[in-house]
């Protein structure tokens, strides 16, 4: 089963300020709502993931899909409320600084907030490492074979 994390693109800009806006709905008995918090409510380390997707599409976009960003810190998280089976969300990420790391790639980060029913029930500043590729599979450039 191939799990995605976005189901659609709401709203993409790579233009200064770069930003991105997704849509994503957990259906009911997913089973990946099926922790200690009941099978209705969306954990948090999922939110925590749908903006790490977020903010690398917006990443993977911004570099003209040429560098795959890779998440390597979170520099801050903030859970403020609850998501529920069902219910679809609106994850936002924007473009806060990019800059040279190494030879080996590019650091970046982005600062993103999970919305549900309009109300914030997530946000994150995180950091990635984006790095070179000599090939990109098909299937990773969203691309059909």
């Amino acid at each position: 089963m191939k799990y995605r994390f976005i189901d659609e693109i709401v709203s993409l800009d790579t233009r200064d300020p770069a930003s991105i806006s997704v849509r994503k709905t957990f259906a009911p008995g997913d089973d990946a709502l099926s922790g200690p918090l009941g099978p209705d409510r969306v954990p948090n380390s999922l939110l925590l993931e749908l903006l790490a997707m977020t903010g690398g599409h917006l990443l993977f976009s911004r570099l003209d899909r040429q560098r795959l960003p890779l998440l390597v810190k979170v520099h801050e998280c903030r859970f403020e409320g609850t998501a529920r089976a069902g219910v679809a969300l609106e994850a936002r990420a924007s473009l806060d600084g990019v800059g040279t790391a190494s030879s080996a790639g590019t650091l970046a980060e982005t600062s993103g907030e999970v919305l549900a029913d309009g109300v914030r029930v997530a946000a994150a500043r995180l950091l990635f490492l984006c790095v070179s590729v000599p090939a990109l599979p098909a299937a990773l450039l969203g691309e059909r074979a």
